[in-house]
């Protein structure tokens, strides 16, 4: 892995700081996808928490909040599905990820 450098921000501070808060939040779109992919070939949180030096509370607070605001959004987008069909496309997709989870 490569460290950050400071040869490559602009030399103006304030231009620094916005180059950094646009790769901050690039960054953090990776970690986010990341993350739904670990979980969804079925790493635990516990895994996916060890990876990013973060304890399982926190980890799962986080990404989940993020995955929640996420799916209101596409929720709220799709109005050809009715609340009950919502929630039993959830639970199919639940018992589905749990379903492809190696067993302990």
């Amino acid at each position: 892995m490569s460290a950050v450098s400071f040869k490559f921000l602009p030399k103006d501070p304030l231009d620094a700081l916005r180059e950094i808060a646009l790769c901050e939040s690039e960054l953090e779109q990776l970690r986010c996808g990341q993350v739904k992919l670990a979980r969804e070939q079925g790493s635990t949180w516990e895994q996916v928490a060890e990876a990013l030096g973060m304890s399982r509370q926190s980890a799962w607070e986080y990404y989940t909040a993020r995955f929640r605001i996420e799916l209101d959004h596409r929720v709220k987008e799709n109005t050809d599905l009715s609340e009950d069909a919502a929630l039993l496309l959830a639970v199919d997709e639940t018992k589905a990820v749990r379903r492809r989870r190696p067993t302990r």
